[in-house]
């Protein structure tokens, strides 16, 4: 089962307006990710497991496991801070100006999602 371009663009629309909290400025600043994550780290080992994955991206989320593999690198089934948040915001971060634009969180995450609706879906 395929997503069409409407359904990934309302995926990433949601991820979007998810990420973008403190302050909700259609920027993302990597102190507000890595805030985020450090909140989303329940039991505060300084990385997040399966189960603090499944809380901040929803458990009915389709593709909460292989996101979660997808960022997971070094395969130790934890997503630490440079898993989740230092190598995407570079990847992310297109012009190096500190700050992930509506367009380039968009290009991103809906490569992404199109990447693992081909392989996952």
């Amino acid at each position: 089962q395929y997503l069409n371009t409407h359904e990934i663009q309302q995926i990433v629309d949601s991820g979007f307006l998810g990420l973008d909290v403190n302050p909700k400025d259609n920027l993302l600043e990597y102190e507000e990710l890595v805030t985020l994550f450090n909140q989303k780290d329940v039991d505060g080992d300084g990385l997040l497991s399966l189960t603090e994955f499944e809380a901040h991206v929803g458990a009915d989320f389709l593709f909460t496991v292989p996101l979660f593999n997808y960022f997971d690198g070094d395969k130790n089934q934890m997503l630490s801070v440079r898993e989740f948040v230092d190598i995407p915001f570079n990847e992310m971060n297109t012009n190096g100006d500190s700050q992930v634009t509506r367009h380039e969180f968009d290009h991103y995450y809906t490569q992404l999602i199109h990447h693992l609706d081909q392989h996952h879906g």
